[in-house]
């Protein structure tokens, strides 16, 4: 059997997580739940500050955006420190390390709003990406000191922890789709069908309806204004949240159950994270009585 590198580094990391799972939720959560309360009610314009870090502004998450110029610039100063160019090599680290710290505020953010196994993975990978930070700063610190030697071992260390925590990365979104919309692979209902009766729908309340695309039942969100009827995907684009079992808050917004991602009833604009990615939304129609949706 030829000898994988890739996977003689992150197999003995994935059994460390999944061996020291307790413990890793237990400091995971003593950090999670003080955080998320000061973000979402302690600090001035904290939910504001949340959307925009989540994303939703953006309509996808905005992490991982951000990871690509850190990364990118880390990997641009590596290869200069191996070619001799001094001067570049320092200047990628250190525009890097500032680009870090916006990219772990988003990615942070987003962390605060998952649980379980994501939660672990995540509270590893933030570890990992703190420790790489430190280290490519103490670099430049050693750099600038006329310590090259040492600066350049330490920001070698930074980067191969900052390499394994990508890794890391792409195991929560590629294996356990965290951060992908839930509803990316409804099928779209591109003819009308019908979803409820309009008499047994509630005036001004969410109610839930059903229609079936191909083989697969499709969860909707309804309400009712007089004679007309708007309608969502009911899974919430975040995290799966039954968006039919939430509330309705601030006209005619739908707030999700699970995290509280907040939609428009209208057209499934997101007005509140963590969620960025907007709902499906149909249009609708009355026909004897029936309430028809198709997608939009």
């Amino acid at each position: 059997m030829s000898f994988d590198p890739v996977r003689a580094i992150t197999a003995p990391l994935s059994s460390a997580i999944a061996d020291n799972g307790p413990q890793l939720d237990t400091w995971a959560k003593a950090l999670q739940e003080p955080l998320g309360s000061l973000m979402r009610d302690r600090i001035p314009f904290g939910r504001q500050l949340k959307n925009v870090l989540h994303g939703v502004w953006l309509g996808h998450p905005l992490h991982p955006l951000l990871t690509d110029v850190p990364l990118g610039a880390w990997t641009s100063a590596a290869v200069f420190d191996l070619v001799g160019l001094d001067e570049a090599a320092d200047a990628c680290f250190a525009l890097g390390s500032l680009a870090a710290v916006p990219t772990a505020m988003s990615g942070t953010t987003d962390w605060l709003e998952i649980t379980d196994e994501q939660r672990r993975i995540g509270f590893v990978h933030g570890l990992l990406n703190a420790t790489a930070l430190g280290l490519i700063v103490c670099s430049l610190g050693a750099r600038a000191s006329s310590r090259r030697g040492l600066g350049v071992g330490l920001s070698t260390l930074g980067y191969g922890l900052a390499a394994v925590s990508g890794w890391l990365g792409g195991e929560l979104v590629y294996m356990l789709g965290t951060g992908v919309s839930h509803t990316a692979f409804e099928p779209p209902a591109t003819e009308f069908q019908v979803a409820a009766d309009l008499a047994a729908l509630p005036e001004g309340a969410l109610a839930p309806g059903q229609i079936r695309v191909g083989d697969q039942d499709v969860p909707l969100v309804l309400l009712r204004r007089g004679e007309t009827v708007m309608a969502l995907a009911a899974t919430c684009s975040h995290a799966g949240g039954p968006l039919a079992e939430g509330q309705l808050v601030h006209g005619d917004c739908v707030e999700c159950p699970w995290h509280h991602s907040r939609f428009s009833m209208h057209d499934g604009r997101v007005h509140q994270g963590p969620a960025s990615v907007p709902q499906p939304s149909f249009e609708t129609r009355i026909v004897n009585g029936k309430v028809e949706v198709r997608q939009t």
